[in-house]
């Protein structure tokens, strides 16, 4: 079993994104950043992130991860040039491309969870401010097996955040 942390979109907030890192990290195996973080790479709460560059960025980071973890190939990319705004299309067919079971992707600052041809596309939110709902959000994924459960948190409680539904 694998715990995984996502976060996206903090727009230069540190406090908040290493108040998440302390909250988790004793019982985490992995801590992906969506992208927008607007930081500089080398900040040291980045240090146990892998980092995407989002479109705020300065292309300090990769446009994209492809990591295995257990048996599920993960793509964290932020979204920006797959449209995510407008549908999950786009990404969807990169996500075939690449052989991905499970997407991390940021851009919207909306929090959701989807599931497509087997494609298993997250978004955590925003840890700056979600948009289309109140509060800001991140996500907890555990991993069992062929088992996925997606939990999203309210950045500033550690509590269960409220995913509108479609």
């Amino acid at each position: 079993m694998s715990k995984i942390v996502v976060v996206s979109d903090n727009h230069g907030l540190t406090k908040e994104l290493e108040e998440i890192y302390h909250r988790h990290k004793h019982e985490t195996e992995v801590f992906l950043h969506c992208g927008d973080s607007e930081m500089d790479e080398n900040h040291p709460i980045l240090k146990p992130f892998k980092t995407v560059n989002g479109n705020s960025d300065d292309y300090a980071f990769p446009h994209e991860y492809i990591i295995d973890v257990d048996d599920k190939r993960i793509l964290l990319i932020h979204g920006h040039f797959h449209s995510v705004k407008y549908d999950l299309h786009p990404l969807h067919h990169y996500a075939k491309l690449r052989g991905a079971d499970i997407v991390f992707f940021g851009h919207t600052h909306y929090p959701s969870v989807d599931m497509i041809d087997g494609i298993l596309f997250v978004n955590p939110g925003s840890i700056l401010a979600n948009r289309g709902t109140r509060g800001r959000s991140y996500c907890v994924v555990d991993i069992n097996g062929k088992e996925v459960e997606v939990t999203h948190l309210d950045v500033m409680t550690g509590n269960l955040y409220p995913v509108p539904s479609e």
